[in-house]
């Protein structure tokens, strides 16, 4: 009003300028005293100021800032504020206008009330010229009320409004209400600077980059982390080239969070989010560090990162996997991108190296190329893949369950005892199929001889006068009673003993114990109410396989393509067993 500087001011009143820019409290309590403040004017007014917390830190609006968010050479305002001060009063424009303090803002857009974007109104690197606004606005004044610095209106977006209430009001019904603002706002224009490229029109006419980023990336993070999580995945499907890795789908959004407010504990929200999605969407490794935490456990393979791991080829190693249900046959993505549960097909994984060729899985069972083509024929033995291709499809463990099984149901006999004939030769001369004459022994309809002197499959004989007796009259209905949980769980396919007695353990399944007669020993034995038991609730494969009439390796495939997932509560392993309900519900849709 009266032609002096603010510096020169300060000077009269007894203290610099810049120890009033930099809050020295004598300087304050001058300019209060001055001013007439009381004690919460004064607290109003430090707050719209920004005060510094140490170095690199500064309060403002009662949130904490980085110091950069707010101090800047670049001095910004609204040219219709500062128009609106000078009209409403008589003397010299300066002397009425009022710099506002969320001007100072980096992250604020717009005046919300003027709807005039906030512009430079000067820029000086030393802040005691920088802030001796009286100087500064003096040397602009007849611009800013000739226009000079008036620029397009622009409707606050839904970012501008919150923003704006949170500062004056400290309200906020947002998602990121628990979040610092700081940290809010910052992961705002970095979500949406991603966004942007998924996005062919900002939709916001006239508004920067920076302002359309923060108003795209609010619009997501305001509704939390299901919203965030969504953005993310839809980033993550744009980069879908083999090589592209977190930092290329995510960009700046993920440097940022890695590097630049790596130290930043306000950001670990939306740090744990975005590692999340990285862990939910990338083959990582366990043990590997992401945004500042560790992987525990491998959760996805790849096709690349499993055939590494290996050492089985991508080709090979996908036909297994599609066959498994690990993904569609006509996944188009690259193997490094190709992704599958890790924990679910560590069995498969572990199984493909240890697979071996029809030669030497006769020989393992001691069974003729005939012999062994009849159990292949008739299913009692089932490849790991049925694909031609595939020249070790077979797994060991298939053949020595099955002449373990059996050999515990046989009874020594004399190498040449012709009232005995082998299993294939049973099978020629009745007609009947290998499997039913196997299962037929299984039922005790059938009792079993093992040829002294001959090992495996080869030596297992039937008596003849049984199998004519099967010829006569059909077999009886199946009525298995006190069988070891061991067999039972053959049976089904869980071949896997721990898995089944951690079944029954767990409570899910029954088991009755029983003295076995010959040893005098307990064991656990599944009776024909512990099995019908079972059936009500579980479904294998090969129970499916019964049930439906296809193969067990079709329907295997089709219940897992439909998004049914074994029995596992609480996370338990007990391998390929489903609820009877839920895949039953798959058949009766795909036949409905």
């Amino acid at each position: 009003m009266n032609g002096v500087s603010s510096a020169e001011f300060a000077v009269d009143m007894g203290f610099s300028i810049k120890r009033l820019i930099f809050l020295e409290e004598v300087a304050v309590e001058s300019l209060v005293a001055l001013g007439g403040l009381n004690a919460d004017e004064r607290e109003t007014l430090i707050s719209w100021t920004g005060e510094a917390l140490g170095e690199v830190r500064m309060s403002f609006r009662g949130e904490t800032f980085v110091t950069r968010a707010l101090r800047n050479p670049s001095i910004r305002g609204c040219p219709a504020c500062l128009r609106e001060d000078a009209k409403s009063f008589e003397g010299p424009a300066t002397a009425a206008m009022v710099m506002r303090g969320d001007w100072q803002l980096r992250n604020v857009n717009i005046c919300v009330r003027h709807e005039h974007p906030l512009v430079e109104l000067w820029k000086v690197t030393y802040p005691v010229d920088r802030y001796d606004c009286g100087v500064r606005l003096k040397e602009i004044s007849d611009r800013i009320l000739e226009g000079a610095f008036n620029r397009p209106l622009q409707s606050p977006t839904a970012y501008d409004l919150w923003l704006d209430k949170r500062l004056g009001t400290g309200i906020d019904t947002t998602w990121l209400k628990d979040q610092t603002l700081f940290a809010a706002t910052t992961f705002c224009q970095l979500l949406g600077t991603e966004l942007l490229r998924l996005h062919t029109s900002s939709g916001i006419a006239g508004a920067s980059e920076e302002a359309t980023a923060r108003a795209i990336g609010f619009e997501v993070a305001r509704h939390g982390e299901t919203a965030i999580m969504a953005s993310l995945n839809d980033l993550a499907a744009q980069s879908k080239g083999a090589g592209d890795e977190p930092n290329k789908a995510f960009g700046a959004l993920f440097t940022q969070l890695a590097r630049g407010y790596r130290d930043e504990v306000a950001f670990d929200p939306f740090r744990d989010i975005v590692r999340d999605c990285i862990f939910a969407l990338w083959p990582i490794v366990g043990g590997e560090v992401i945004l500042g935490k560790p992987l525990e456990e491998r959760r996805l393979h790849s096709v690349s990162s499993a055939a590494k791991e290996t050492g089985i080829g991508p080709a090979l190693l996908t036909q297994f996997l599609v066959t498994a249900g690990a993904f569609s046959k006509d996944d188009e993505r690259p193997d490094a991108r190709k992704t599958f549960d890790a924990r679910r097909y560590a069995s498969l994984l572990n199984e493909i190296p240890e697979l071996i060729g029809p030669i030497e899985m006769r020989n393992l069972m001691s069974a003729t190329l005939s012999q062994f083509k009849s159990l292949v024929d008739d299913s009692v033995l089932v490849p790991a893949i049925n694909i031609p291709t595939v020249k070790s499809p077979w797994r060991r463990e298939d053949g020595i369950a099955l002449i373990t099984e059996l050999s515990g149901y046989a009874q020594q006999i004399d190498v040449i005892d012709p009232l005995w004939e082998s299993l294939h030769a049973a099978k020629i001369r009745s007609g009947i199929r290998t499997g039913a004459i196997i299962e037929a022994v299984r039922t005790r309809q059938l009792q079993l001889g093992a040829r002294a002197g001959q090992a495996g499959y080869a030596g297992l004989c039937v008596l003849k006068n049984e199998i004519d007796a099967l010829i006569r009259a059909p077999l009886r209905p199946k009525h298995v009673q006190d069988l070891t949980v061991s067999a039972f769980g053959r049976q089904i396919g869980m071949r896997d003993k721990g898995r089944f007695l951690a079944l029954i353990a767990d409570e899910h399944t029954t088991a009755t114990e029983k003295i076995n007669p010959t040893t005098g020993v307990a064991h656990l034995y599944m009776t024909e109410k512990d099995i019908q038991a079972f059936h009500q609730r579980f479904m294998t494969s090969p129970t499916m396989e019964a049930e439906f009439g296809q193969h067990r390796r079709k329907l295997l495939t089709e219940v897992l393509a439909a998004g049914v997932n074994p029995f596992a509560p609480n996370g338990e392993d007990y391998g390929y067993v489903f609820l009877r309900s839920e895949v039953e519900a798959v058949f009766r849709y795909a036949n409905s």
